[in-house]
């Protein structure tokens, strides 16, 4: 018998069940084969550092914390570079550069017109903004970080979600920086913010600037070089509140002299068009019963920032903010939550610089991840205004330095030259720069530098670090000054 013949003889006994009929099967309870049921959510991927937006300080934390080891990645939903890069400060100084040419060449040259070097200065400025954002994706890939481009979103679990993609992450740093506030009257959808600017391939011929701050001052002042008739609206008395009032009162005086025209204490209350034409409605505060009307081509609203935080879900994980939106943080920039943090622009109480975002993104990921360093000294923060003339300042203004002296007056010092420099007696413009020193009374130290001058935001950076050490006005005086240069008006 073969192998094939017993396996046929015995299955029969093998397999033997007693028959049922049709009827009694049709009988039984139909039991649903349901399937296991599956979790929806996509399988996390794991991070030890996730960082939320691109701009310089969560590029610089990214790309530290990824020298240290760590996996890092980092979403950003819009352009690399955040707004110093694509809508601040590099395409804003270029176009003053563009400005400036524009103005001496208009000066020198009739035929020379704003508008054809705005649009020359419009491709110069996307050139570079592309040379950078590249530059950027560049050493972000060479440092080790994955980038997602995406907008990002905290679930309930505290993990990323970007699109269908979930991100679980043992730290995570919120660095989306902040976006101009809208104009919020009648007819503000008609109202430009200063990152239109970027994006205007012609100008306007006229334009009503609305704010006092320094964004404000500088759009004023670059279009107004660029031919544009400029009606600045300030709510405040004067130019720029956080800079010293000296400085603030010689810029507006320059500015006018330029063709700005500046109108204080004022309350835009309505924007509108009619005949081809923009309306820009507004009362000032000596006469609040009778609102003024200026007819422009264009309105721009530069009246401050808000955070960029909004649908991010960080209030349904229980992430405390301010009453303007910024995200409350410790010493050690971190929120209530404890493994979410917040640097830059969107933190509450901050210094709004890049160059702070960068120290509190470098430090923050060395204390995570590397050795514990000392941060930057942010009691000494160089600022300036890039306007014409240029606004540089470092330090305490002297209404700082008299309040930090129980409010005496006595106990501070001041020191102020006003002259012409060679720049400007060249160039058959008598307009002035304005250097002040804040000092000590008693001790000379130098509390604050404010300068007013084409060349102010250079000399004010090298005067950070003196300040930083203790700079005495003796120690000016009796430092050998570089002749001919505006600086030495500083010395001696």
């Amino acid at each position: 018998m073969t192998k094939r013949q017993a396996s046929t003889q015995a299955a029969p006994q093998a397999s033997a069940k007693p028959r049922r009929r049709a009827s009694e099967v049709s009988a039984e309870p139909l039991v649903e084969r349901v399937p296991r049921k599956r979790d929806a959510r996509p399988k996390a991927r794991e991070a030890d550092f996730v960082v939320i937006g691109a701009g310089s300080g969560g590029v610089a934390a990214a790309r530290r914390a990824a020298s240290h080891g760590a996996r890092v990645i980092l979403v950003e939903r819009d352009a690399i570079g955040g707004t110093c890069v694509n809508r601040g400060c590099v395409p804003k100084k270029m176009l003053s550069y563009g400005a400036g040419w524009a103005s001496i060449l208009s000066t020198c040259l009739s035929h020379t017109g704003g508008k054809e070097d705005w649009r020359d200065a419009i491709v110069r400025v996307n050139a570079e903004v592309a040379r950078l954002n590249a530059s950027y994706k560049q050493r972000l890939n060479e440092a080790g970080v994955e980038i997602w481009h995406g907008a990002a979103q905290l679930d309930e679990r505290g993990d990323i979600v970007v699109g269908n993609e979930v991100i679980r992450a043992g730290k995570t740093l919120i660095a989306t920086g902040a976006s101009p506030v809208a104009l919020p009257i009648p007819g503000g959808e008609l109202v430009s913010s200063s990152d239109d600017v970027f994006t205007w391939q012609t100008l306007p011929a006229s334009i009503v600037v609305i704010g006092g701050g320094y964004i404000a001052v500088e759009m004023a002042s670059i279009l107004s070089r660029y031919g544009v008739k400029v009606d600045l609206l300030v709510r405040e008395d004067r130019l720029l509140q956080r800079f010293d009032h000296d400085i603030a009162t010689s810029l507006a005086e320059v500015l006018v002299a330029k063709g700005v025209r500046i109108h204080f204490r004022t309350q835009v209350t309505m924007v509108s068009q009619s005949n081809g034409a923009t309306e820009v409605c507004y009362t000032q505060e000596n006469n609040p019963g009778r609102t003024q009307t200026v007819r422009t081509q264009a309105v721009l609203a530069a009246i401050g920032r808000k955070p960029n935080v909004d649908g991010l879900g960080l209030d349904a994980l229980g992430v405390k903010r301010d009453d303007k939106g910024g995200i409350k943080v410790d010493r050690q920039f971190r929120s209530s939550v404890r493994s979410i943090y917040a640097i830059g622009d969107c933190m509450a109480d901050n210094i709004h610089l890049t160059p702070v975002a960068i120290a509190q993104g470098r430090w923050l990921a060395d204390r995570l991840f590397g050795k514990r360093g000392d941060i930057a000294d942010l009691d000494v923060v160089p600022t300036a205004v890039f306007c014409e003339p240029a606004i540089g300042a470092v330090g305490l203004t002297e209404a700082q330095a008299i309040e930090a002296a129980d409010g005496k007056p006595d106990r501070v010092r001041t020191e102020i030259k006003r002259f012409v420099s060679l720049e400007n007696r060249f160039g058959g413009v008598p307009y002035p720069s304005v250097f002040k020193l804040v000092l000590n009374a008693r001790s000379g130290r130098v509390l604050g530098v404010h300068l007013m001058d084409g060349a102010a935001p250079e000399i004010v950076q090298a005067l950070a670090v003196a300040l930083r050490l203790g700079l005495k006005a003796s120690h000016l005086k009796t430092t050998l000054p570089l002749h001919p240069t505006v600086a030495e008006e500083l010395f001696g």
